[in-house]
Order: structure tokens, then C-alpha cells, then sequence
């Protein structure tokens, strides 16, 4: 009897996405030097028909792993490492392209993924991140497709095999500053969150305490979020020239219209609002009765917001730090504007030179970190969400023993 049909619908929609993207779009570009504008080449054009066929084999196989009926787990792994396979299989036929094209193009041609190329890769991404999750009873294998890819495309840039694509020429470019820029994004968004994290809490825990101040204090933090980006780092500028002249401490501590101040103070200011609001909201969800549990047992109102509600509250206070941190890590480009030497320096230089490689270094650069980050939190947020479980089940009223 032939296997029957179930349809995996994460599997079968990247595969139909993976082969329309290399099939209707560029899958690489080419142009004789960075600044002339790039001309689009098919799948074939750029590597050849044999690699070409290997490639929608692949997706073929992705495609058909995705519709029988099996063992779902041992599917799920074979699915997750088909698009593993895909991915780095793209972007390794980039260098492929590469290693074909320049030779006859001259000494400053570049060859860069194209669209067809980019989307391919994303759609085998989201396939991973899908068999990933299917794969809950299975550590290894979610270890597997978690450090796979990252561990490709490290050895591929270790092994000089990506260094002729064009993204590659612009970071031999800018080396000496690339990794400033780096620090400098990382160090700008984690002391933004850290301020925005102690001042957020104290709003959320405030408007929930005194109920008459949570109008006001969700209007004010609404207020920054409406304000864009560029104008936010302009109304700074004043105020924290005025102080650099006027005030000897903060002319030491490089406060300045230039520079870490206002990119610090904005990104501070655009994520209150998810810090606050989570905090609020973790607060407003702790069940009643454990708190008149808590108050049974005798525990005063400080006793309980600290030990009843505040740690009950944690994996919702996490989330509104995960959105608060790819929220900034995002709103960090705005440090090109200020002197500040973030990613953004990249992003925007890129696009001032029409220099597209630049800026998908900075703009792939900032995914990654941004990406790192919120998995990092949300290991962070599982392991308070499990504690909090533990906790509820051993409070008098969550079926445990006092």
C-alpha cells in the first residue's frame, strides 16, 4: 500500500518558495565595480546547469519529505536537514558564481547574492527553525539544526571559500573599523536596555500600585514611540550640546549632541514602553487567589509584590525585554546620524555610495545580532516560565503543599 499524503505545510510552502525565488528571481548579480549598478543573472547564468539541477534536487527533496506519511520525528529531522543542506548549499553556490563570473569580468567587477538567492536561503532557514520545533523530545537532534548552520557558514568564511562574493570584498574593505562598529552596537543596546529595563520596571510596578499614576505614565511612554527616529536624536542634540558646555561632568563622561549620549537616551526612550507595559501586564496576571494565599500566610504588601508577584510576573516581564532588545538592537542605526559608529554607519554609507554590498554587511551583521539576542532571552524566559510553573504548584493554591 503506497505511503499516505499528509502535507507539511511549513515544508511545502519553503520548498514552492525556495524553487519560484531561483527560478523568477536574480540569483546573483554582477557589476564591473562597486558603485555601477549590478545586472541580474538566472540560476543557470550564474552557475551553470549542472549545479543549477543539484539545487532544485534539492528542493525537490524537501518537497517530498514534506508530503508522506512516516514517523513524524524522524521526518521532522530529515526535512530540517535537507534545508539545512539547502542553505548552505545556497549561499556556497554564491561562491561558485563567484569563482565563475570574475575571472572574465574584470579586476573590480563583484559578484553578489542576488534576490532569488536571499530568499531561498531565508525559506530553508524557516524550515529548520520548523523541524526544530517539532523536535521538542529530541535534544541532540535540536542542537543539531540549532548550531548547524552557524558552524557552515563559519567554516565556509574561515576557509576563505565566501571571500570573492562582493558582501566579503566590502568587509576586507572596512576591517579595521567593522568590528568597532560591532562593539559599538553591542555596547549602545545593552546599556540602553539595561536603563530602559530599571526604569521601565519601576513605571510597570508604579501604574500597577497607584492606579491613578497608570494613565499618565502609559501616555508619556506611548508619547516616545510616536516620535521618529531621526527626530528623536534631533530634539536630543540641543539639550545635550547645552550640557557638554555648561556642565564639566558631563564634558568627561562625552555627553554631547554627538556621539553615545543621544543614541544611548533614545533607544533607552523607544524601549520603555515594551518594558513597562510587559511589567504591567505581568503584575495584572498573577491569579488572585495565590495573592490571598499570600496574604493568609500573613506576608505584608511589600512581602507579596516581591515574593508572590514579582517572580510570578518574570516570563511576561521577559517577553517585553525580548521585543525591547530587538527593538533596539534594530533602532541602533541610528547612531550614524550622531557620530556614534554603529552598524548603522555601514547601512547608510552603503546607501549614500549606492554601494548595496556595504549595506547587507551591516544590515546581515545587525540580523544576526538581533537574532542572537532574542535566543538568548528566550532560553532566559523558558527557564523563568518553567520556575514559575514549579512555583504555582507548590503554592497552597496550585494543588502543592504549603
Amino acid at each position: 500500500m503506497p505511503p499516505r499524503i499528509v502535507v507539511h505545510k511549513v515544508g511545502t510552502t519553503a520548498a514552492a518558495l525556495g524553487v519560484a525565488s531561483v527560478l523568477a528571481l536574480s540569483f546573483t548579480t554582477l557589476s564591473p565595480n562597486r558603485l555601477v549598478t549590478a545586472k541580474g543573472l538566472s540560476l543557470v547564468e550564474s552557475v551553470g546547469p549542472g549545479w543549477a539541477a543539484l539545487l532544485l534536487a534539492g528542493w525537490a527533496s524537501l518537497a517530498l519529505a514534506s508530503i508522506l506519511r512516516g514517523r513524524p520525528q524522524a521526518l521532522s529531522l530529515v526535512r530540517g536537514c535537507i534545508s539545512m543542506g539547502l542553505a548552505l548549499g545556497t549561499l556556497a553556490l554564491g561562491a561558485v558564481a563567484a569563482a565563475r563570473l570574475l575571472p572574465t569580468a574584470g579586476p573590480y567587477a563583484r559578484v553578489s547574492m542576488g534576490g532569488g538567492a536571499w530568499v531561498s536561503v531565508i525559506a530553508a532557514y524557516a524550515a529548520v527553525l520548523s523541524a526544530r520545533r517539532e523536535l521538542r523530545g529530541v535534544p541532540l537532534a535540536r542542537v543539531f539544526l540549532t548550531a548547524g548552520i552557524p558552524i557552515g557558514i563559519g567554516a565556509m568564511l574561515l576557509s576563505g571559500m565566501l571571500s570573492d562574493l562582493g558582501m566579503l570584498k566590502e568587509y576586507a574593505n572596512v576591517s579595521d573599523s567593522f568590528w568597532i562598529y560591532v562593539r559599538n552596537t553591542v555596547v549602545y543596546s545593552a546599556a540602553a536596555l539595561v536603563a530602559a529595563t530599571l526604569i521601565g520596571f519601576g513605571l510597570g510596578v508604579l501604574a500597577f500600585v497607584v492606579r491613578r499614576f497608570e494613565e499618565p505614565i502609559f501616555g508619556t511612554v506611548n508619547v516616545f514611540q510616536t516620535i521618529p527616529g531621526l527626530a528623536m536624536v534631533g530634539l536630543l542634540f540641543a539639550p545635550l550640546a547645552w550640557m557638554r558646555l555648561n556642565v564639566p561632568l558631563a564634558a568627561k563622561l562625552g555627553i554631547g549632541g554627538l556621539g553615545w549620549a543621544p543614541v544611548v537616551i533614545a533607544l533607552t526612550l523607544y524601549a520603555l514602553l515594551a518594558v513597562t507595559r510587559n511589567t504591567y501586564a505581568g503584575l495584572k496576571a498573577v491569579p488572585e487567589e495565590v495573592v490571598e494565599a499570600g496574604r493568609g500566610m500573613g506576608m505584608t504588601p511589600s512581602q507579596i509584590m516581591w515574593q508572590v508577584r514579582i517572580p510570578l510576573a518574570l516570563p511576561v516581564l521577559f517577553s517585553g525585554e525580548r521585543t525591547a532588545a530587538v527593538q533596539t538592537v534594530g533602532n541602533s542605526v541610528l547612531g550614524a546620524f550622531v557620530a556614534a559608529f554603529t552598524l548603522g554607519t555601514l547601512i547608510f554609507g552603503g546607501l549614500a555610495q549606492q554601494a548595496m554590498d556595504l549595506t547587507m554587511l551591516g544590515s546581515v551583521v545587525l540580523v544576526i545580532l538581533a537574532v542572537i539576542i532574542d535566543g538568548l532571552l528566550r532560553s532566559a524566559q523558558r527557564q523563568m516560565a518553567k520556575r514559575t510553573h514549579a512555583d504555582r504548584a507548590g503554592s497552597p493554591t496550585g494543588g502543592g503543599s504549603a
